[in-house]
C-alpha cells in the first residue's frame, strides 16, 4: 500500500516524537542513577567545663582575687551551692561613687558544645546592697590569648532594670574563653561588709558532657 505524502509526513513525525520521548526518558533515568545523596555528618557536642581562673595574659586584669579555688563537685564547677569559684574584690566596696570593678575570668571548656547560657545577677543579700548600689557596665565573652589576638565572641545582653545580664552564645568550640564583666558603684549606703555577695554567675552548657554547669560568686 502506498502512502500519500501527507500520510508519510504524519507517520514520520509520530515516530520521531516517540523516539524523542524514549531518548529523553533514557537521559533522565541515567541522570537519576548518577545522583549521590549528600552524606549527613554527625556533630558530637560532648564538651564540658574543666576549670575557671583569673585571666592575666595580654591586657586582661581583674579587680578581684581568688578567694576559693574552682573545684568540681557533683559535675558542677564551683558546686551547686556556690561553695567554690569565689572571687573577692581587691578593695572593699565603700561610699565612693563611680568606682569600677572589672572581672576577667577564663572559662576552660573541653571539646565542642551546642550552647553556653550565661547569667549574672547582682545581689541584695548582705549588709551591702549590690543590686541597689551598683550597675552593670559591660558583659562580654572573648577568646583568650594575647590582647592583639583576643576576639569578641559574644556581647551579653545587659538588663540593669532587673540587675542582670543574660544570653546564649550558640555553638562554641572547645577552648579557653574570657568572661569580661565591669561593674560600677553608685552612692554606696551602707558600706559593704567582708563576704557580702556582689554577684552570682551561672554558666550552663547544652552538651552530652558531664560537667555542664558552673556557679561563680563575686563578693566583697
Amino acid at each position: 500500500m502506498k502512502l500519500n505524502k501527507k500520510g508519510m509526513a504524519t507517520w514520520v513525525m509520530v515516530m520521531l516524537g516517540v523516539l524523542g520521548l524514549m531518548i529523553a526518558g533514557g537521559i533522565g533515568y541515567g541522570v537519576s542513577l548518577s545522583v549521590t545523596p549528600t552524606a549527613v555528618v554527625a556533630v558530637d557536642y560532648d564538651g564540658e567545663f574543666d576549670d575557671a581562673y583569673l585571666a592575666t595574659e595580654g591586657n586582661f586584669y581583674s579587680d578581684f582575687s581568688e578567694g576559693t579555688d574552682c573545684n568540681i563537685t557533683s559535675d558542677v564547677l564551683g558546686g551547686a551551692a556556690y561553695t567554690a569559684c569565689i572571687y573577692t574584690t581587691l578593695t572593699s566596696v565603700n561610699v565612693s561613687n563611680s568606682t569600677e570593678y572589672q572581672l576577667n575570668l577564663v572559662i576552660d571548656i573541653d571539646n565542642d558544645v551546642e550552647d553556653l547560657e550565661i547569667e549574672g545577677t547582682l545581689q541584695n543579700t548582705g549588709t551591702g546592697q549590690a543590686a541597689d548600689d551598683m550597675t552593670i557596665v559591660a558583659a562580654e565573652l572573648w577568646t583568650y590569648g594575647d590582647s592583639d589576638e583576643s576576639v569578641l565572641v559574644y556581647p551579653i545582653p545587659i538588663d540593669n532594670e532587673n540587675d542582670e545580664f543574660e544570653g546564649n552564645t550558640g555553638v562554641l568550640a572547645g577552648d579557653d574563653y574570657v568572661l569580661h564583666v565591669v561593674l560600677k558603684t553608685q552612692l554606696v549606703i551602707p558600706m559593704f561588709a567582708t563576704g557580702d555577695n556582689i554577684m552570682l554567675i551561672d554558666l550552663d552548657l547544652t552538651t552530652d558532657g558531664d560537667v555542664d554547669a558552673a556557679r561563680i560568686t563575686l563578693e566583697d
